[in-house]
């Protein structure tokens, strides 16, 4: 065909009647000879090429599947068919590739022919397929007897496919001997597997021989600053290791035998989708574990078996029984006179239909022999299951002479895989079915409802409270709650209705042949009233209560996956509710999860863009009336979405595990402008920063921060550090310890929205505090009549008593700066003074007033 432009070839109105330029499915327009004549920009960006150098290749040089030729028969069926959906992948500019769905269809115009695809990405969607299909194949070998280290192995290998930046272990334990044995590590380097090898369990014996000496998971985020690694830390990371998380494989409930780890190359801290993937994939091992160990006593009885001979009959041509052997009569309890002229027949089970048996001696008619699977009744009337093979033998002429049937009793071998299944698919703890179990059922559920045009209401629940009586009462306490919460539930909920447990303190409830959504608002209310009931615990009466998301198929939902994550939206607004209650999923909470997903996918981006200010709120000494010290107040300025407010963001931050990098960030920026303000303003400028409860859980940006202190000049007093009253009551030792480093360091502290939480002088006794600020919610309505005014006074007099300064928060008029000032209040902050100013402004601010 004649050379076509890449992009004029066709008028805007078709253009846009096609594709538009700013979704995100990718558009590509291919001509007949595989010439790239359009692609919208959502195609180029994900597959890393500008617009000029993809509009240089071919469709070839994209999908290698297509050679020229296999590009025009495809183009001509194409042209025959009109459309068709299929799936390939695409390559990128650094050579990896994408899986996709492709739905091309054939054009024609202007005299040209064209082939418009819509691609759409199914990256996650093969991942989770990926996923699936470990944890069948795995379920499928433990049940077909293979052998326990290529399980195991192909366990490990499947967990590092899904996730390249793992290497996985899987560490057995020798009990004599008390050593962890490596059994497989594919990914791992050998010279660190030898090191490792019989590693001698113990309290510090990295995180898999103390996972194996505890009896508990054991998360190591940073390797070279864990104690538990201090003997082995050169050898970590002379291998490049740096984050190791294990969790023991314990069969009957408390027999350690191994442990199972995720190695990372980076310090890595899981996620809670990560902790319940390990639980899973150390449940798996655990499964084939047991079972290898089962087979092994299996394998030694059927060796001793065999040498007392198998059961035996043999039959005569027309099928009657004429011998027997003793292991015959001591599987079925017949003597031998006793089924001699018989037909076999008579001693099977009548599960068996005559088709059965008409099915066997065809085979034994044309290939001579037949195996598989009977079930016959023993003499004592107990059905029982034989693994028969039946074989033909000849006479001297070669015609069929005699039957000879040898069997085994396999029914412990059957009841023993139906546990295996049983295990996998079920709570080990409530007998609950589990989220394997539970998905596969929903997902029937919902096709059976589609067929029937009946809806199926999914609860899911979230039990209020349950740490608290789980820290009270200890695990074992813990898991008296649950079970008895499981039984709870099954009262409830009619027999065709089921209940799961997902673990933790989540249960769900499907309600199915549902017509009326009026059956979900009445389970609902009754278990909620069932929960509140209270539980007896050791003798001790314990209460919790829950929160429950409904969600109706096919009104909220097309499907399982959808109307499970609508479920749990729904849950989470219940609990946001203030709890005990149940709430109805609504397309609101869709949006509102969209939006946090889009903002932390945004926020990660924030501080690589500089999107990130500081604005700050001038603080005023009462007494001489001078600005000495400003809070730091972040702001985001997000190019699309505009400026993003601090307590919308802040908690995403945390929830995503940003907030460590975020609060680095302003840290640093408010040491170097304070000692520049210091050299502008005078040498006691001060400015105070925000510190999240969060980055108290993960201190590995303090220790940079105290070097920088160290090395810097005149820095004694620069800072102060504003922590809340969540950080009091989580007055552990390690934050006590990192709160005298800053002490130490010459940064004074700061107990932030005093009064609103939970602070008792107990509290405030466990840190040395220098400054306490009243939230302003006490500041807002201060006057001489307001019963805020008396408590303002207290706080101020028990702060002085304490050797602590006080900072009035949200001062807005000069009635109350008066009153602030005559109770002897010694900072003032609000917008009497000023509203928080970016650097610039502030900086012109300062000038003005000196």
């Amino acid at each position: 065909m004649p050379a076509v432009h890449k992009e004029g070839f066709l008028d805007f109105a078709l253009f846009s009647r096609f594709s538009l330029d700013k979704i995100q499915d990718w558009i590509t327009w291919i001509s007949d000879e595989g010439d790239i004549v359009y692609v919208n920009e959502a195609t180029f960006t994900a597959l890393d090429y500008t617009k000029e150098e993809i509009y240089k290749l071919k469709i070839f040089d994209i999908d290698l599947s297509y050679t020229p030729e296999i590009w025009a028969n495809h183009f001509s069926r194409l042209k025959n068919l009109g459309s068709r959906t299929f799936e390939t992948e695409h390559r990128k500019k650094d050579g990896s590739f994408l899986p996709v769905e492709i739905n091309s269809n054939y054009i024609e115009y202007n005299g040209h022919e064209f082939n418009c695809a819509v691609v759409r990405p199914i990256v996650d969607r093969k991942r989770a397929e990926k996923r699936e299909q470990i944890k069948n194949q795995v379920l499928d070998l433990v049940a077909h007897n293979a052998p326990l280290k290529s399980i195991l192995e192909y366990l490990v290998r499947g967990m590092e496919e899904e996730s390249p930046e793992r290497l996985c272990s899987i560490l057995l334990l020798d009990k004599s001997k008390r050593l962890l044995m490596n059994y497989v590590a594919p990914s791992l380097p050998e010279e660190y597997c030898k090191s490792v090898e019989n590693l001698e369990i113990g309290p510090n014996s990295g995180s898999c021989g103390t996972a194996a000496f505890i009896g508990k998971t054991v998360i190591v985020e940073n390797i070279q600053t864990d104690p538990l690694w201090k003997d082995y830390r050169e050898l970590a990371a002379k291998h490049g290791l740096a984050a190791c998380w294990s969790m023991p494989i314990i069969v009957d409930h408390n027999d350690v035998v191994g442990t199972f780890a995720i190695y990372h190359r980076s310090p890595k801290t899981p996620l809670q989708a990560d902790i319940e993937q390990m639980e899973y994939l150390s449940n798996l091992a655990r499964i084939a574990i047991e079972r290898h160990q089962t087979a092994e006593e299996l394998r030694l009885s059927d060796s001793i078996f065999k040498n007392t001979s198998e059961a035996m009959l043999v039959l005569d041509i027309e099928g009657r029984i004429i011998a027997t052997n003793p292991a015959f009569t001591k599987i079925s309890g017949y003597g031998s006179s006793e089924v001699i002229g018989h037909h076999p027949v008579k001693f099977g089970s009548t599960r068996h239909g005559q088709d059965f048996y008409d099915a066997i001696r065809k085979d034994l008619h044309e290939i001579g022999s037949w195996r598989g699977e009977i079930c016959g009744i023993k003499k004592t009337g107990e059905e029982y299951t034989n693994w028969v093979t039946v074989n033909t033998t000849t006479d001297d002429n070669g015609r069929p002479f005699r039957h000879v049937v040898l069997f085994s009793d396999v029914s412990e071998k059957k009841k023993h895989e139906e546990r295996i299944w049983y295990e996998a698919n079920h709570d080990s703890l409530t007998h609950l079915p589990n989220r394997r179990l539970f998905q596969e059922r929903l997902t029937q559920e919902v096709l059976r409802a589609n067929r029937l045009g009946t809806k199926v209401i999914l609860l899911y629940l979230d039990l209020d409270g349950f740490k608290e009586v789980n820290d009270a009462m200890g695990h074992q306490g813990g898991d008296q709650l649950l079970i008895e919460v499981a039984r709870r539930l099954n009262e409830v909920v009619r027999v065709t209705d089921s209940t799961s447990r997902l673990g933790g303190d989540e249960f769900t409830v499907t309600l199915v042949d549902v017509l009326d959504c009026q059956d979900a608002t009445i389970v609902a209310s009754n278990i909620l009233q069932q929960i509140q009931s209270p539980f007896m615990i050791d003798s001790y009466a314990s209460y919790i209560s829950a929160s429950i998301g409904i969600t109706v198929y096919p009104d909220d939902a097309e499907d399982s996956n959808s109307l499970i994550k609508n479920a749990d939206q729904a849950m989470y607004e219940a609990k946001k509710l203030g709890r005990n209650q149940y709430a109805f999923y609504t397309q609101e909470m869709q949006l509102v999860a969209n939006r946090r997903s889009e903002q932390k996918r945004e926020l990660r981006n924030a501080l690589l863009n500089n999107e990130f200010e500081i604005y700050f709120q001038p603080i005023m000494n009462s007494k001489t009336g001078k600005v000495t010290k400003a809070e730091a107040l972040i702001r985001w300025r997000h190019p699309a979405m505009g400026m993003v407010s601090p307590a919308e963001f802040i908690p995403l931050a945390e929830d995503a595990g940003l907030i460590h990098e975020i609060g680095s960030w302003v840290f640093l920026e408010c040491l170097n402008q304070s000692l520049k303000w210091r050299e502008q303003f005078g040498p006691d400028f001060q400015i105070s920063v925000n510190l999240s409860p969060a980055q108290f859980k993960n201190t590995l940006f303090f220790d940079r921060w105290f070097s920088l202190i160290e090395s810097a000049c005149s820095t004694d007093n620069c800072l102060c550090v504003e922590i809340t009253e969540g950080v009091l009551l989580d007055a552990s030792e390690k934050t006590a310890e990192q709160l005298l480093r800053f002490r130490d360091a010459g940064i004074e502290v700061a107990i932030d929205d005093f009064g609103t939480g939970y602070s008792s002088l107990a509290y405030i006794k466990r840190i040395d505090a220098d400054y306490l600020k009243i939230d302003r919610a006490f500041i807002i309505n201060l006057s001489l009549e307001s019963t805020d005014y008396p408590l303002v006074e207290a706080i101020i007099m028990m702060a002085h008593k304490l050797g602590l300064k006080v900072i009035a928060e949200g001062v807005e008029t000069e009635a109350q700066l008066r009153l602030l000032n005559s109770v002897g209040c010694d900072y003032i902050q609000g917008f009497w003074y000023s509203k928080p100013l970016p650097q610039v402004e502030f900086e012109k601010w300062m000038l003005e007033r000196q």
